[in-house]
């Protein structure tokens, strides 16, 4: 009778792998563009500027986006149109 028998590192691996897919199913690509040209916190935005951002939802994908545009603390201050991917 052969037994199957895995070891901890491989089922450390199948987890983790697991894991690793259920967040991605959780995530979404969001296009954030700027709809309006805007210097906020000493930085320029220019109008139709995008960034393409991993999130769970809108809000997160502006916050993600704004944070890419190096206007972290702005994110409530910009005008944006968001579509997710």
């Amino acid at each position: 009778m052969a037994k199957n028998i895995m070891k901890k590192t491989e089922l450390q691996s199948i987890i983790r792998e697991e894991i690793q897919n259920l967040l991605n199913e959780a995530f979404s690509n969001w296009e954030v563009k700027f709809t309006k040209s805007a210097k906020v916190d000493g930085v320029d935005i220019k109008k139709g500027h995008t960034e393409t951002v991993k999130a769970r939802g809108t809000s997160e994908a502006i916050k993600k986006a704004c944070k890419q545009a190096g206007c972290e603390d702005a994110w409530m201050h910009v005008d944006v149109d968001v579509v997710k991917k």
